[in-house]
């Protein structure tokens, strides 16, 4: 029994993430099977895993077996000593076989949980139900230390305290706002973050009667995207979603349910689907933004309050330790002026209901129809989100982006970039090109799309990876690598300070324009000297240094090729050399 932990009443208890089981006596290997659950395979730390479905299982086994996959972790903790350890910002689970079965286990039974951290601030949180009896704790490791837990099941049955030790990792923390500049993502641990999005559409967790094929089809689809330089994925219907419909295409596959309609409560074999997926997503450190939240159109979603609170504690409860999730309220679009199903006082009360119940502070936020996020201002935002707009007149896409900019909200743009979709211009590539420059020097961070006509067609929805149009991710790769190679976190736009194009500064130290053609700009300096570069925006290996200057003046860039980036970096000239300031 791992050192600490005491229990007041005969409980099958399993710590150590998905491992060691435990019960009334201190268990000798071969681990028991608690009653009416599956054994999973055994573990290299002799942890096991027990699972709801054999399905699932061999799922999750053909997916981190994948040709050219990377496996999915089995355990977030391990067991030295007796000690449970967990990374920072891992999962810490453990399981307990709850020994009376109720009618109604998510009504007639809560597990209330306080987790205390290394710095004695508390986490106020459930156990969820899991089916067969199981009930299941997770937490989500924020804080190097020893961790407290204390559990107890509102029916009196049972009780238990413990602890378990977070040690220092290299995992991706909570996604957040830069610390030091929040219209930029960034996350908990202080580095910021350069958002690149692929929308993928509710065929990424819909479902066919072969979940190993689907798992297979899954993971080589994620290793693809993440060849192509991609760390987040916009997942439409059923990353959240309650509801479930049929979609028409690849043979009428149809998405989850998280929320059974007709018994009014949580579907926990939907929930051991869907996270059999977003881990495969964390395993390969990418962000997940759910398109359509927790209330998505067209879905049956609760509509009673209380049932409404009922799903949003379970869900957190599962979803709250993944440290990549952005929290949506609903969408796509729900306050949509031409056919609205929450209206704004529903959005503010569910919004604020998901922050208040949230213990770790996931960004959260609901997307508005393109031009306007009217919520972008609420005090229960953390970040802004618009549907849009889909053009390539640069100027309107500036002017609609910085008017929905907060100073300290990171602004996030779905469907502009959606290309191949009926309702997306039929973009060049050079478009394109200049349509991402302009929504980076709009301090905005943007999802990608290759679609065949619509959300739910093309590479999109299908996963076929030799779908793509490889053209078109290329070319937004070279832009969001170029920002890469700047301190984008510490710029912001700044449009007083040019008379043409686009700008980005921190005033006094870097200014960077981008000009979509050849031609002139005033840029106003501050005091110091500045060094010159010309950068080809197509090919920004080719930079082209232009001298220093010291005062405002007009720099007019090479005229061949087609858009340039101007980069005035201050500088110091030491004994003849030139070296930043």
């Amino acid at each position: 029994m791992p050192a600490g932990w005491r229990f007041s009443a005969f409980l099958w208890v399993s710590v150590c993430a998905h491992g060691l089981v435990l019960g009334g006596i201190e268990p000798t290997p071969p681990w028991p099977t608690p009653p009416g659950q599956y054994p999973g395979t055994q573990a290299a730390t002799d942890t096991a895993y027990y699972l709801s479905t054999a399905t699932v299982e061999q799922a999750r086994i053909a997916a981190g077996q994948t040709a050219g996959s990377e496996p999915v972790p089995r355990d977030e903790a391990s067991c030295p000593d007796g000690v449970v350890h967990v990374p920072l910002w891992g999962r810490f689970e453990m399981a307990i076989v709850h020994p009376r079965a109720h009618a109604d286990p998510y009504r007639d039974v809560t597990l209330d949980v306080t987790l205390t951290r290394p710095d004695s601030s508390t986490v106020a949180t459930w156990g969820f139900y899991d089916g067969e009896n199981t009930w299941r704790i997770r937490a989500l490791a924020d804080q190097v230390g020893t961790w407290r837990v204390q559990a107890r099941f509102s029916d009196g049955t049972g009780q238990f305290a413990g602890a378990f030790t977070c040690v220092e990792s290299d995992r991706p923390a909570l996604l957040s706002v830069c610390k030091d500049n929040p219209i930029w993502f960034g996350y908990k641990a202080g580095k910021a973050a350069l958002v690149r999005c692929l929308h993928v559409s509710e065929r990424f967790l819909a479902e066919s009667d072969d979940p190993v094929a689907d798992a297979q089809r899954r993971a080589r689809f994620l290793d693809w995207a993440r060849s192509q330089g991609y760390n987040a994925l916009s997942i439409g219907t059923s990353a959240l979603d309650s509801g479930r419909r049929t979609l028409r295409a690849e043979g009428g596959r149809a998405t989850l349910a998280l929320w059974n309609a007709e018994r009014h409560q949580p579907d926990p074999a939907a929930y051991q689907r869907l996270e059999l997926a977003l881990d495969d997503v964390l395993a390969r450190r990418m962000l997940v933004y759910p398109a359509c939240g927790f209330f998505g159109r067209d879905t049956d979603f609760p509509k009673d309050s209380a049932q409404q609170g009922l799903y949003l504690r379970y869900t957190l409860a599962r979803l709250g330790s993944y440290p990549n999730m952005i929290w949506v309220v609903g969408g796509p679009e729900p306050s949509r002026a031409s056919d609205p199903y929450l209206g704004a006082e529903e959005i503010e009360r569910l919004g604020r209901k998901i922050k208040t119940m949230d213990p770790y502070g996931h960004l959260l936020c609901v997307p508005s129809a393109a031009g306007n996020d009217t919520f972008r201002d609420a005090d229960w935002t953390t970040c802004a989100v618009i549907q849009g707009p889909r053009t390539a007149n640069l100027p309107r896409l500036s002017r609609v982006l910085l008017r929905n900019r907060n100073p300290s909200k990171p602004l996030y743009v779905q469907q502009t970039l959606w290309l191949g979709s009926r309702r997306t211009p039929d973009y060049s590539l050079d478009e394109l090109r200049k349509d991402a420059y302009v929504l980076m020097m709009s301090g905005a961070s943007v999802s990608v799309a290759d679609m065949g006509g619509n959300p739910s067609s093309g590479l999109s929805g299908t996963l076929d990876v030799s779908l793509a149009v490889q053209a078109r991710h290329d070319t937004v790769r070279r832009v969001w690598d170029f920002f890469e190679t700047v301190p984008f976190w510490r710029m912001q736009p700044r449009q007083d300070l040019v008379d043409n194009g686009y700008c980005l500064a921190e005033p006094g130290r870097l200014y960077l324009v981008y000009l979509p053609e050849p031609g002139t700009v005033t840029v106003d300096i501050g005091e110091g000297m500045y060094q010159v570069k010309w950068i080809d925006a197509r090919d920004t290996s080719d930079v082209r240094e232009s001298g220093i200057i010291e005062e405002r003046c007009a720099l007019t860039s090479p005229q061949e090729e087609d858009d340039w980036l101007l980069s005035l970096r201050r500088v110091e000239i030491v004994a003849g050399e030139i070296r930043p300031d």
